[in-house]
């Protein structure tokens, strides 16, 4: 299980926190992909939800407020760029 989901704020204006639940495979699945990026396989990796033709994330959320996050693009910025 991965489920990055944001946390609504308690004022109704735009979330400005994101949680980022995991289990033990879903530790594995993100470590993977960071490795990937460290190793210099690729600049950017994608993470994306069943319903967006992935399989890497959840696409229920883990809390009853959370507001699920279905594509996750995480980007590798290289020092001096």
């Amino acid at each position: 299980m991965l489920s990055f989901e944001l946390k609504p704020a308690s004022d109704l204006e735009v979330p400005e926190e994101l949680e980022i639940w995991l289990d033990q495979e879903g530790l594995l699945t993100l470590q993977s992909g960071l490795e990937f990026l460290a190793k210099g396989e690729t600049e950017h990796i994608h993470l994306m939800a069943k319903s967006w033709g992935g399989n890497m994330l959840d696409d229920i959320p883990q809390s009853k407020t959370g507001i699920s996050i279905k594509h996750v693009k995480i980007l590798f910025r290289h020092q001096g760029a």
